[in-house]
């Protein structure tokens, strides 16, 4: 089956599961990337962020030299594809046969602002600092999707005894009520889809 890690897509928070070549995210079962596609998506979204349309036949060209099979192609298609339904690109009709793809008004306002923050000398950055209650959250949450929404009793006890968990104190009962709650969000986000 292979190792699972997450998914490559920013805007998606699943576990890619597969083999070398081939990998598909548990949240959108579409999404079949080809190791060379996968090892690169910053790379192709950096790109798209900076063009008003594109192709794949353009990525290809100008990112990989023209040198993706047919194979490689389809699967850069299908991230297209999961980047439309995510709402991070757009589609803008056909040239020359081929679909053609521009970002999202809200996606390039971020990409806008991650360039010029690049290119800035000493960047300024406001962090809110997140409180105990909202860090012992999204652990509880990594938890919850990295076992799928599922778990067993020497997960549940793994995680109790876990330092980082323990150090906040909250009972077993808190933690339970918590996954709990999150496992529900999780099952109503996936069945959603």
């Amino acid at each position: 089956m292979g190792r699972k890690r997450t998914c490559e897509l920013p805007f998606c928070k699943g576990v890619v599961e597969g083999t070398r070549n081939k990998r598909r995210c548990d949240n959108d079962r579409n999404i079949h990337l080809h190791q060379v596609i996968s090892k690169n998506v910053k790379k192709i979204m950096k790109y798209v962020e900076g063009c008003e349309d594109f192709t794949a036949n353009d990525v290809n060209r100008d990112l990989f030299k023209s040198k993706l099979d047919k194979n490689e192609k389809g699967s850069m298609y299908r991230l297209f594809q999961a980047m439309v339904r995510e709402g991070y690109l757009l589609e803008r009709g056909k040239r020359g046969g081929l679909k053609v793809y521009a970002c999202s008004p809200n996606s390039s306002e971020g990409s806008e602002e991650h360039v010029h923050a690049e290119h800035a000398a000493a960047p300024v950055v406001v962090e809110r600092r997140l409180s105990p209650q909202e860090i012992l959250l999204g652990k509880l949450r990594e938890f919850v999707h990295q076992k799928s929404g599922q778990w067993n009793h020497d997960d549940w006890v793994w995680l109790l005894n876990r330092p980082d968990i323990k150090e906040y104190g909250l009972s077993e009962s808190d933690i339970g009520r918590i996954l709990e709650e999150e496992k529900a969000r999780f099952w109503l986000q996936r069945n959603n889809y």
